[in-house]
């Protein structure tokens, strides 16, 4: 599962489709960055370890390691599961028999599984808004790509709402006061209102944002030499972009271009730092430095790979992928955001998540 560049090339052509219903969410209601506890790690791992082409299941360990236990009962896509904003439910996306993608929630335990959408394409790339009302997600039924949408779907109430059907769109991200949503498309980073109002360009050769905890700046990925990828941070309005890493990977894939940069950008509950996943060793290991780029600090020695870090909600601990000589398969790992106590929690499996 090389991943030779995770700079996303979003085409297509964006139009904001205004909406005529009414979302509660009064101007001064405020979802700040909350830190709490989590108990548990959900991830992604293969049943049969000795077969690449083994379906995907959803899984949740003890945050001590213990327990390890299949949840949900259905296989999902190779990706990412997204935990609610209170900790307690998982978003994950699956791959039928018959080739249709559906998009699920389930509690944490798997004790209430609820299909949300379906799609013959593609369904997924959600995630949630912060009071855990809404969920924003891409859709796909068009088997060119020409059209992927944007829908927000109302929990209480069970709706769904386009709020963009007219290109390619992906990685919607809610803003931390639940008001506004940026998303990728065109290779251009858009915002609008969760109505779907308002709908503006915020920054160009830019995709992958990711709001910051007080909802102020954006980092996001851009290319950089030879078509790398390497993370950039702006102003929330787009202003005051800056480039924060350069680094390239040594190694020549194949032509030569584009080459591993740097990617997966997750910022620190405080909004001080930012941990990543860099090539620059060849491998890919993470690193965390200062929102503005300063004192960069490799906090992993991959023996073959490192990634997928997610900062835990108390932003005391990382979580991430792993794959040494004894997790041949990749595991999961937990380590002090200092990159100090470093430990595996599972020997098998890949996207960790922390949850209730």
């Amino acid at each position: 599962m090389k991943k030779i560049v995770f700079f996303l090339f979003c085409l297509g052509y964006v139009v904001a489709l205004l909406q005529c219903y009414r979302i509660e969410n009064s101007d001064d209601e405020i979802f700040p960055p909350e830190a709490w506890d989590y108990s548990k790690v959900a991830f992604i791992a293969r049943v049969s370890l000795s077969n690449n082409s083994a379906p995907w299941f959803l899984f949740t360990v003890d945050n001590t390691g213990n327990n390890v236990r299949q949840i949900a009962g259905i296989t999902t896509t190779c990706s990412k599961p997204v935990c609610s904003r209170s900790g307690e439910k998982l978003l994950f996306s699956t791959l039928t028999d018959d080739y249709k993608y559906k998009l699920y929630v389930t509690d944490t335990d798997g004790s209430e599984l609820i299909l949300i959408d379906s799609a013959d394409v593609y369904c997924g790339n959600a995630d949630w808004s912060p009071d855990d009302k809404y969920i924003v997600y891409v859709k796909c039924s068009d088997p060119y790509w020409n059209n992927s949408d944007l829908i927000l779907y109302n929990i209480s109430d069970k709706t769904h709402t386009v709020l963009q059907n007219d290109g390619k769109a992906s990685s919607p991200k809610f803003s931390p006061n639940g008001k506004q949503i940026a998303y990728c498309k065109s290779n251009e980073v858009y915002k609008m209102d969760i109505n779907g109002n308002n709908n503006q360009l915020v920054i160009s050769n830019a995709s992958c944002p990711n709001w910051s905890p007080q909802g102020d700046k954006i980092v996001y990925l851009s290319s950089g030499a030879d078509m790398s990828s390497q993370i950039f941070v702006a102003d929330a309005d787009g202003s005051g972009q800056k480039q924060l890493t350069s680094s390239v990977s040594p190694g020549w894939w194949d032509s030569g271009f584009p080459r591993d940069g740097n990617e997966d950008p997750q910022w620190t509950p405080d909004g001080k730092k930012i941990v990543y996943v860099s090539w620059e060793n060849t491998k890919p290991e993470i690193f965390i430095m200062n929102v503005d780029g300063s004192n960069k600090i490799r906090l992993t020695t991959a023996e073959f790979r490192d990634e997928n870090p997610q900062v835990t909600p108390e932003g005391h601990s990382i979580l991430y992928s792993s794959r040494r000589s004894d997790m041949i398969n990749g595991g999961i790992c937990i380590m002090a955001l200092d990159g100090s106590n470093q430990k595996a929690l599972v020997k098998e499996g890949i996207y960790p998540v922390a949850c209730k």
